[in-house]
């Protein structure tokens, strides 16, 4: 422990007056979507979740959003906040958060024309006949009546959370919401007395703000949620509008505080920015509307280190920082933080693996780097308990699964030692980690090599493990974790002589020292084929992505990734080639036909072609050492290649269970 970091961090964790409350620190979780509820209510998931928070440290919780009124539907598992039955919900979790000294606030949202019909079965509604711009959904503009339904659907959300023993509540104006669907003339083409002039389109945030402190008092927390840029500046809310609507509403004297996010209809991408985004990209926002304002002023935006929140803070750029990815990835960020344990920090990688959940699976959120994130009440994610038997444990594989499997088995008491082939640890992680914007993924796999070394588990590097070397080991547990190996596209003929590589191979320098064209066929459609693009390009490479999906990139939009990466290549020249069956790869040459009407295309003048392919499990050692009957388990993509979070867990499982 460093003594001198309590000091240095002291401002993090001054204490912050929020109208009749303080909360203890200046770390802030906000509200997310999680997919936990049951039956549209909060859990006892809910609860263990938030509670992994509050025990760690977070001042401030804003939990995941309510909706106000039967209007709004806008996925699955929405809480209705309008319904009575949520009571039973906020008092669960307040009652398991805040016994730990943090603040809870219920955040009170409805998404207006960036909803959904499908669950609902009604129309949409917005200001203005303004379509959605993803489902094209066109809203019904919202008469007098509704706008009064909608007002009195925040007063009693807003009765409900304080009678689930909430702190407060916080009103949602940010990226997917209806108030901030009336603050700006992108979405707000009225010619009634709620649109026009900027006090007509104050109007129903004035009336939401106003219902909603009658109803609840002086003494709860009522903070706003405002987009400080909606990136639209051809009509939408710009910097100078923001500082001015919040200067406005907070002149009313009804507002506790202010959260600033970032966008709108068209850049829901900078709302949960991935990688390509550089973190603390939206902090200018709300230093801006901080001047504008004598309310405390939350900041946001991709900022997971606790170096860079100490910036903001001391800089006046903010009062608190939200943190939220960060506290997915590490509920005792805060705790680790007072305590001088910086190296301790599990790090948040703003992959958006696992913690993007908007999607037609309805996966539960989690974290790629943190297995228990969402399943904190789950049995095998209690705290680890000493092994009755501390044995010997063999791990084979350096990467992210069979480093986490090594850290949990030596956190259990076990002797284990773990030999990698390759002179460094990390795995295809490190590979991952080379490509342009995607720097952060190494610190998945620092942490971990950093823990393992502070457990004194053994490292043996520059040994290829084989059935002779387990033999003469003699471990009581073999825990193989060897990765995959690069596999071919099916349905392709690839001639001798012609110059194809893997990304592995691309990722390692094994391609021309002189650039020239190069295309890589991507059956992925995700980061791996993106990344190798951009290396290329970078080095000189003039470069086609070939596909046959519908568009280049598609599984980027699982992590909100694609509008970023569209941007990045078309600015490097990075040439796309959809719907393109590739048939055959030449010395010089790759020729398909189109998906659809089968016609032949050629590509001609071709000096490097990268075959992005699905990889297989490299699984040879790991069915002889099972053959020889020693107990092995496998982890990671020995079992099948996928992501980071799969090898997390497996190998979280395997140290379990050595």
């Amino acid at each position: 422990m460093n003594p001198s970091s309590d000091i240095r961090f002291d401002p993090l964790f001054a204490p912050l007056k929020l109208g009749g409350k303080t909360a203890p620190n200046r770390f802030v979780f906000a509200a997310h979507q999680t997919n936990f509820a049951t039956h549209n209510r909060l859990t006892e998931r809910h609860a263990a979740y938030y509670a992994a928070r509050a025990t760690g440290g977070a001042g401030l919780i804003v939990l995941e959003s309510s909706v106000v009124h039967p209007s709004d539907w806008p996925y699955e598992y929405a809480v209705f906040g309008y319904d009575p039955a949520v009571v039973e919900g906020y008092r669960r979790v307040a009652d398991a958060a805040r016994s730990h000294g943090a603040l809870v606030l219920a955040q009170l949202t409805h998404s207006g024309m960036q909803g959904t019909s499908h669950y609902s079965q009604l129309p949409l509604w917005g200001p203005s006949p303004v379509p959605e711009v993803n489902s094209r959904e066109l809203p019904q503009a919202m008469e007098i009546e509704d706008i009064a339904a909608v007002v009195e659907g925040f007063r009693q959300a807003a009765r409900y959370a304080i009678d689930g023993g909430l702190d407060g509540v916080e009103l949602n104006a940010g990226q997917d919401s209806l108030i901030r669907q009336f603050l700006s003339p992108l979405t707000n083409q009225r010619g009634d007395d709620y649109g026009n002039t900027l006090d007509n389109r104050l109007r129903f945030a004035r009336q939401v703000i106003q219902a909603v402190r009658d109803e609840i008092g002086r003494d709860a927390v009522v903070g706003l949620r405002l987009s400080g840029d909606e990136y639209a500046p051809w009509a939408g809310i710009k910097p100078e509008d923001a500082a001015e609507i919040a200067h406005r509403l907070a002149e009313d004297g009804l507002l506790d505080f202010i959260s600033v996010t970032s966008g709108s209809i068209y850049t829901g991408h900078v709302t949960r920015p991935g990688l390509y985004q550089p973190p603390g990209f939206a902090v200018p926002l709300a230093a801006n509307i901080k001047a504008a304002v004598t309310l405390p002023v939350f900041a946001q935006g991709s900022i997971v280190d606790p170096a860079m929140a100490l910036d903001i803070v001391t800089a006046g750029q903010a009062d608190a920082v939200e943190m939220t990815r960060a506290l997915i990835a590490d509920p005792e960020l805060p705790a680790k933080v007072r305590q001088g344990q910086l190296d301790d920090i599990r790090p948040g990688l703003l992959a958006n693996q696992d913690n993007i959940i908007g999607l037609v699976q309805n996966p539960r959120l989690s974290c790629s780097n943190n297995p228990a994130a969402g399943y904190e009440n789950e049995p095998e994610f209690a705290p680890l308990t000493p092994a009755r038997n501390p044995h010997r444990v063999l791990v084979i594989g350096g990467g992210p699964a069979g480093m986490e499997a090594a850290r949990v088995a030596a956190q259990r008491g076990h002797r284990v030692t773990l030999y990698e082939r390759q002179q460094h640890l990390g795995g295809a992680i490190r590979l991952a980690a080379m490509t342009p914007g995607r720097e952060r993924l190494a610190l998945a796999v620092d942490w971990l090599e950093s823990q393992i070394r502070k457990l004194d588990v053994s490292v043996r590097f520059g040994s290829e493990a084989t059935e002779e070397l387990v033999r003469r080991e003699a471990p009581d547990v073999v825990i193989v974790a060897v990765g995959g190996q690069p596999g071919r596209q099916l349905g392709v003929r690839f001639d001798p002589s012609a110059p194809v590589v893997n990304p592995r191979q691309v990722l390692s320098g094994e391609v021309p020292s002189q650039p020239g064209r190069a295309v890589v066929l991507d059956t992925l459609g995700d980061p791996v084929g993106m990344g190798v693009a951009e290396w290329l390009v970078e080095r000189g490479w003039q470069v086609e992505i070939v596909t046959s999906d519908m568009f280049v990139g598609q599984r980027l939009t699982a992590s909100l990734e694609l509008t970023a990466w569209n941007q990045r290549a078309a600015a490097r020249g990075v040439a796309f080639r959809p719907q393109f069956d590739a048939l055959e790869v030449t010395e010089t040459s790759v020729l398909g036909v189109d998906h659809f009407d089968r016609r032949e295309i050629r590509l001609d003048g071709i000096d490097l072609v990268v075959d992005v392919s699905p990889e297989i499990p490299n699984e040879t050692l790991y069915f002889a050492l099972r053959a020889s009957g020693a107990r092995v388990i496998r982890v990671g993509d020995c079992v099948a290649p996928r992501y980071l979070a799969h090898a997390m867990l497996e190998g979280y499982r395997a140290g379990r269970e050595a």
